[in-house]
């Protein structure tokens, strides 16, 4: 019993600590460091708040489990960075901008970063499903789950 709250405990900050991680940067938390281009629109806290809680809480059973899913690990990789790149600026991306010009990031880019937000937030939520369902197999296998 203290083994799985200590991985919620695990889940929670890492949830936490990569809102920030991720909010900051970006500038939807507003901050001294970073300046935002584009003002922050109500799906850009949505897109923050759920990918930092699938990725918390993915962080936490993938370290509880120990077992390599390269399926999860590209789902979770892809669901993770397509989400920055959802919530992000586009322009304040300096390698978007380097590769694609400001004005296609936002003629062409910005209007898609919902689109990519969800289909991030998918992908995030297929790696979470996918490590439960192993890790549920795993306790079937050892006779702890009925």
């Amino acid at each position: 019993m203290k083994k799985k709250i200590k991985y919620w405990l695990i889940a929670f900050v890492s949830s936490i600590g990569l809102f920030f991680i991720f909010g900051i940067p970006t500038a939807i938390i507003p901050n001294y460091w970073f300046t935002r281009m584009i003002p922050v629109n109500y799906l850009d806290w949505i897109f923050l708040i759920v990918s930092s809680l699938l990725l918390g809480v993915y962080l936490a059973l993938h370290l509880y489990k120990r077992k390599n899913v390269k399926k999860c690990n590209r789902a979770v990789a892809s669901g993770g960075i397509g989400s920055i790149l959802a919530f992000g600026c586009p322009i304040c991306n300096q390698l978007l901008v380097f590769l694609f010009g400001t004005t296609a990031l936002l003629n062409y880019f910005e209007p898609f970063q919902p689109i990519l937000g969800f289909i991030s937030i998918i992908l995030l939520s297929f790696a979470l499903y996918w490590r439960w369902k192993t890790w549920q197999n795993l306790f079937r296998q050892q006779g702890l789950i009925f």
